[in-house]
């Protein structure tokens, strides 16, 4: 699975953390269930501190919610562990706003490329406001790797979402390709394989160091975008 890295300087950090609690203020508070402040604050928890360092009074103590209700709701820690995952890191990727793809354009791989990036962005900007500005790419690393030996069918779901993906970039080429883009000798699985690596590799690179760059994610595939481009 890819990672879902940081993206701010400090002063963005800044306005997006003031701006979520703002946000935050603004709700009623009886408007929220208490099984989706169950979700919210655990998977935070879960991922700034890893599943085995999460004790059931973390869950009740960050929640505010007792442990009669919480049982109410969920089995136990690992029924909301299960839930928060499927709520936060499969439903997050799955439900991502959609590509669209102008079927008219004459440059249809330029304009996925521009509309893909430029989604990443949103999507870590929203995942950033989620967490309270409280998670870091490395958090977010061990936490997926931790879900690959533990989560039920991870297995089964990761593929799907990596095979899911791939047929979006692949489809994009060969229509690059009859609308005459690219050069039509382009390798549509090679092509794909390696922009989808560039966005792996950055990503697990941020992990290691701070934050995915946006730009730097552009510039790189746009390299290989401008050799095969006519």
């Amino acid at each position: 699975m890819h990672n879902i890295a940081l993206i701010s300087t400090e002063q963005t950090f800044c306005f997006e953390f003031s701006k979520y609690e703002i946000m935050e203020k603004q709700i009623v508070k009886e408007s929220i269930s208490k099984r989706d402040i169950i979700l919210n604050e655990s998977f935070r928890l879960f991922l700034k501190k890893g599943y085995a360092a999460v004790s059931f009074s973390d869950l009740v103590e960050a929640t505010g919610i007792s442990r009669g209700n919480m049982f109410h709701h969920f089995k136990n820690k690992e029924d909301i562990f299960n839930h928060a995952v499927d709520r936060f890191v499969f439903e997050f990727l799955t439900n991502d706003a959609t590509d669209f793809l102008k079927l008219t354009s004459s440059t249809p791989l330029k304009d996925f490329i521009n509309n893909r990036v430029e989604n990443i962005g949103r999507r870590m900007k929203s995942f950033f406001m989620m967490t309270k500005g409280t998670v870091t790419p490395a958090n977010f690393m061990s936490f997926i790797l931790y879900l690959k030996d533990n989560y039920p069918d991870w297995k089964e779901k990761f593929q799907e979402y990596e095979k899911r993906k791939n047929l979006e970039w692949k489809e994009v080429i060969e229509l690059a390709k009859q609308k005459e883009e690219i050069t039509q000798t382009v390798e549509t699985e090679k092509i794909t394989s390696s922009i989808r690596n560039i966005y792996l590799g950055l990503s697990y690179r941020s992990a290691l160091s701070s934050q995915l760059s946006i730009s730097e994610l552009k510039e790189q595939i746009y390299i290989i975008y401008n050799l095969i481009t006519k």
